[in-house]
């Protein structure tokens, strides 16, 4: 062949040759980015191509320089990375749904880490888990927290729970490290109205519950602790997110600005309307509106701030059933909660945290009745200051929070419309508090010691709270830990000086923890735990002449005009629990739990001794999930409590309620439900979305709640009690969808 025309062929055949060597097979691993866990049926697309991620997370898939690879799997972020000419070994991180988004892993975490080595009963929720447990309909993150072992719920209708025997006005519930009052939306004085969280779950990055035995850290109550964390925005540029459900829908905004990030989210709720149109119970029919919003700033390399808002709307209307209403029930009602926070996190060294908040919180609600008189009107504020310390083992901190808290409770009697008891209550104080708490580590030994004092401007007595916690490892995978503690709960301002009922001589509550257990490592990503747990309470307060009871000589005692609180009830709560646990980033993910628990009162002005309203003594709670393949996830979860008592005094005879001389004697129906749900993610190149199947109560069973008590027959002493029917099966569905730089 000619030299000229051999010249010719390379030049015809460069341009191919070039493109030959520009493509070639890029491989790679994929991680969790929360723990490190290697992820297995990740989805890589890179152009016309698609391979999925093998059980140790690599993958191998053919790309030119500048292509973009797609990496997406149910439950994470879907992450893009663009090929480069030098980048033929990757490692790619996914981020959780509901975790701030991440490039890199700088702490791998173990799959059961606690966040408080003081905690013997700290449960943590992943973001997988919350998703899958929060319900189409609810979409609530306390939802999830009632599939904890150790929690109790059989309402389905009410975010409220019961942990470990305890009421759950003794659980504290902390919003970003400050203590909320009331952060439920719901109509107030409504028993039989539902209620759910004021947070929507997408902002929501961690949940943690300290079941018994909190850490000296958490104030003002004396049961169990349960904190929730709000991300902050992504900072790889402009993303939204859009829920829609049967019952309510959101929108998500996040990005960055400057030197940090923001979120902004609004949710509504539609189930009023539904409702209403149904003719259903006209009670549950309460509509909502939230905001949640976080502003996040780096003023330096060692500093960050954050301001946050938090603000919700609950609004109850009952006015297609006016003509039913008596003159003391709610025809309209509101709620409205309001939290501002503003934050600061100062790292001077590398074993040193500093950290500072601010807070405003306001609660303002009101209820009318049929002729439009107020039935209840109130008003609660506090201004809160935090300030904590942490260096190498040692934690101290303190709080400042200056309450107000005024409003009145009418009622009312026809022909004509007079108000029969008007009972006002107006008070301020000052709660001022602080904490210290030192860990040690020796060989397989370690633990905490620390105490927590505080202290009121309400006449009422300093606490002190002395907390000690220990951990041992009898082995490589065998561990046992053990805790004993005090804390203290202040009474509410509106129980000191409400009139006619108040009373100012009222003490703090208290309650003496001791809990211990064996954990045991099945694998790395398995365990087996059993704990046994006591408490001992004391000057709790109740109104234990309040309640219509029958005498032992057969007459009815009735209660008086003024049934004043009290600290009249001890008591003691014990019980065992143990649980099962796999946690991993593939397959198979879940827990089952059994727990028995034994909640005795005794009331120290009538002598009673009685079940604790909140006593239930068996409980199931199980969750199971399976990653079907890169797009499908499927999900379960049951639970089984034997219920709680009817509260008050009866007895059942013959199906029917009498009134009785003993308190708590009848329990509710057992409780049993199960839900199933299905994940299925849809994958395209601008957007994801990702539709939710659920069906609530699979095997309909025909669970109950304890509603009111209406009254006595005076002759035959027959108790006109009712029970409210929850739901029976109910399949749902709902679609998200986000697009942008996530």
């Amino acid at each position: 062949m000619p030299h000229a025309l051999q010249q010719l062929c390379k030049l015809l055949l460069l341009p191919l040759l070039f493109a030959t060597a520009l493509q070639a097979q890029v491989r790679g691993l994929i991680q969790d980015g929360r723990t490190g866990e290697a992820l297995s049926k990740a989805r890589v697309t890179a152009r016309d191509q698609s391979v999925a991620s093998d059980a140790q997370g690599r993958f191998s898939i053919t790309a030119t320089t500048g292509d973009e690879l797609r990496v997406s799997l149910v439950g994470y972020r879907t992450l893009r990375v663009v090929v480069s000419d030098t980048a033929r070994e990757l490692e790619l991180v996914l981020t959780p749904d509901g975790l701030s988004q991440t490039d890199s892993v700088d702490v791998k975490e173990g799959p059961f880490d606690t966040r408080y080595s003081s905690s013997p009963s700290e449960r943590t929720l992943s973001s997988a888990e919350l998703r899958n447990l929060t319900g189409v309909i609810a979409n609530d993150p306390l939802r999830a927290v009632q599939s904890l072992p150790g929690v109790a719920s059989s309402n389905d209708f009410t975010a409220s729970m019961s942990i470990r025997g305890a009421d759950f006005r003794r659980v504290g519930i902390y919003l970003d490290g400050v203590l909320m009052n009331n952060p439920l939306h719901s109509t107030q004085g409504q028993q039989a109205s539902g209620s759910l969280s004021m947070l929507n779950t997408d902002v929501v990055e961690t949940v943690t519950l300290h079941a018994a035995a909190p850490p000296v850290s958490y104030m003002d109550r004396n049961a169990a602790a349960l904190e929730m964390t709000i991300r902050e925005g992504t900072d790889r540029g402009l993303a939204w997110r859009v829920n829609a459900g049967v019952a309510g829908a959101s929108a998500l905004a996040e990005g960055p600005w400057r030197k940090g990030t923001w979120l902004v989210s609004v949710r509504k709720s539609y189930l009023q309307y539904l409702l209403q149109k149904a003719r259903a119970i006209d009670t549950l029919a309460f509509g909502f509106f939230d905001t949640q919003a976080k502003l996040g700033y780096n003023p330096t390399r060692r500093q960050h701030v954050t301001l946050a808002l938090f603000d919700g709307v609950s609004d109850l209307d009952r006015s297609n059933a006016g003509a039913t209403l008596g003159a003391n029930a709610i025809l309209n009602g509101t709620y409205h909660m309001t939290n501002v926070q503003l934050g600061h996190r100062w790292t001077p060294g590398e074993r040193i945290l500093v950290t500072n908040k601010l807070s405003w919180l306001r609660e303002r609600s009101e209820n009318v009745n049929v002729l439009q008189p107020p039935l209840t009107r109130a008003g609660y504020r506090e201004w809160i200051a935090n300030s904590g310390l942490e260096w190498k083992l040692l934690r101290a901190g303190s709080s400042f929070r200056q309450i107000l808290d005024d409003g009145f409770e009418a009622r009312y009697v026809f022909n004509p419309v007079s108000i029969r008891r008007r009972d006002p209550w107006n008070a301020s104080a000052l709660r001022a508090g602080g904490y210290v708490e030192q860990g040690f580590a020796w060989r397989r030994l370690s633990g905490t010691l620390g105490t927590r004092i505080d202290g009121t401007t309400a006449r009422q007595p300093r606490t002190l709270s002395p907390h000690a916690g220990v951990r041992m490892r009898l082995g490589n995978s065998t561990q046992w830990i053990g805790s004993w503690s005090q804390a203290a709960q202040y009474t509410p301002l509106s129980a000191l000086t409400i009139a006619n009922l108040g009373n100012s001589a009222l003490l703090p509550s208290r309650a003496i923890h001791a809990v211990t257990g064996i954990e045991q490592a099945l694998n790395p990503t398995t365990r087996l735990r059993v704990e046994a747990y006591y408490r001992a309470d004391r000057d709790l307060p109740a109104q234990p002449l309040a309640d219509i009871r029958q005498l032992p000589n057969g007459q009815v005692l009735f209660p008086p005009a003024a049934a004043r609180f009290e600290n009249s009830l001890r008591g003691v709560a014990r019980g065992v629990e143990i649980f099962l646990q796999k946690r991993s980033a593939n397959r198979w993910n879940g827990w089952v739990s059994y727990g028995w628990s034994r909640a005795r009162m005794r009331d120290g002005i009538t002598g009673a001794h009685y079940d604790a309203d909140t006593d239930q003594r068996h409980t199931v709670n199980g969750y199971a999930s399976y990653r079907w393949s890169a797009s499908v996830n499927l999900s379960a979860r049951y639970s089984y409590g034997s219920n709680f008592p009817v509260p008050g005094f009866f007895s059942l005879r013959n199906g029917q309620y009498f009134l009785s001389t003993q308190r708590n004697a009848v329990r509710l129906p057992q409780y049993s439900r199960a839900d199933f749900r299905v994940n299925k993610q849809f994958e395209r190149k601008k957007w994801r979305g990702v539709l939710f199947l659920e069906v609530m109560n699979l095997f309909n069973t025909d669970n109950r709640t304890f509603d009111s008590y209406n009254g006595y027959n005076v002759r035959t002493g027959q108790a006109n009690v009712s029970l409210l029917r929850l739901f029976p099966i109910v399949p749902a569905a709902g679609w998200m969808m986000d697009w942008g730089n996530r």
